[in-house]
């Protein structure tokens, strides 16, 4: 709430007539703060979702649920956490207009389908114990990846608000500032550097620049296909009374051991931006199970 203001001739500020680095101080509101250690805790914003959902289900076979959204806020994809705790929002703090845009949450596509199946029951007698009471379940889940909104940590804003997002260049459409292909095969450049540049320079100093342009929630993060299984078999014993029962499962996390690829780092400043490290569901896990119910 102690960002610095804009000095003109028009706009003098304690005699101020121009905004450079060396003057912030005296064109903050309060003085003797820095513009970014006086922070305001406060429940405000906007936000507006659209989406279709869509489910078919059959009985106790199988559900199929299709999302197609967009979802629109003024402060769920332009902050920054710090070390101490606090999220500082990202840009111009007397603009709320300027970080309009997706959510960090806004995924456009999600598809999830699960079923289960229980195999039809043999003829009683041995063969019914041993291939009976069979079961296969399934999840599968599809969706596109999350919003992601471009920062930039800028000590030389003339405002003196350093979280900043980043400044587009005029070499890409939004559409261009991922880089094509699978993601396994941009795992260290995830987004085309070009698309981005230093903000510009608009203190009298020399030095001193404007805030970022680049939008709110502009670029889409990695997708995400999952499939988990379980398998069992139901075993009746009717002991030590009945309908006693003897339950294994094999139950089956990433059934495919497929990569899934977490976010790439969305600092424009940081040595590692656009760089995957980490993915975002496990490898394969597998665990075995025996239940004993009476």
């Amino acid at each position: 709430m102690n960002q610095a203001l804009s000095a003109s001739e028009n706009n003098p500020i304690r005699g101020e007539t121009s905004n450079t680095l060396a003057n912030i101080p005296l064109r903050v509101p309060i003085p003797g703060i820095p513009p970014d250690s006086l922070q305001e805790m406060e429940s405000e914003g906007n936000s507006w979702y659209n989406g279709l959902e869509v489910s078919l289900s059959h009985g106790l076979q199988f559900l199929a649920s299709y999302s197609f959204s967009k979802v629109l806020d003024t402060d769920g994809a332009d902050i920054n956490s710090t070390s101490s705790g606090n999220a500082l929002t990202l840009g111009d703090q007397n603009s709320p207009g300027q970080r309009w845009g997706r959510g960090s949450f806004d995924r456009t596509h999600r598809f999830v389908f699960s079923a289960t199946w229980e195999l039809p029951n043999p003829p009683s007698g041995l063969q019914g114990k041993i291939a009976g009471g069979w079961s296969l379940s399934a999840v599968a889940t599809i969706q596109s990846g999350s919003a992601l909104t471009i920062s930039d940590t800028n000590p030389t804003n003339v405002f003196g608000i350093s979280e900043d997002r980043a400044q587009s260049s005029s070499h890409c459409r939004n559409d261009h500032l991922v880089t094509g292909g699978s993601t396994g095969s941009k795992l260290n450049d995830y987004f085309n550097k070009v698309c981005f540049t230093s903000s510009p320079v608009i203190g009298t100093d020399g030095v001193g620049t404007a805030f970022g342009n680049s939008g709110t929630g502009i670029a889409d993060g990695s997708g995400q296909a999952n499939l988990d299984l379980a398998i069992s078999k139901a075993v009746t014993l009717n002991r030590p009374r009945e309908g006693s029962a003897l339950e294994f499962r094999g139950q089956f996390f990433n059934a495919f051991n497929h990569a899934q690829f977490a976010n790439p780092d969305t600092s424009f400043t940081s040595p590692t931006f656009g760089v995957i490290n980490r993915t975002s569901v496990n490898a394969r896990v597998g665990q075995l199970a025996v239940r004993f119910s009476f």
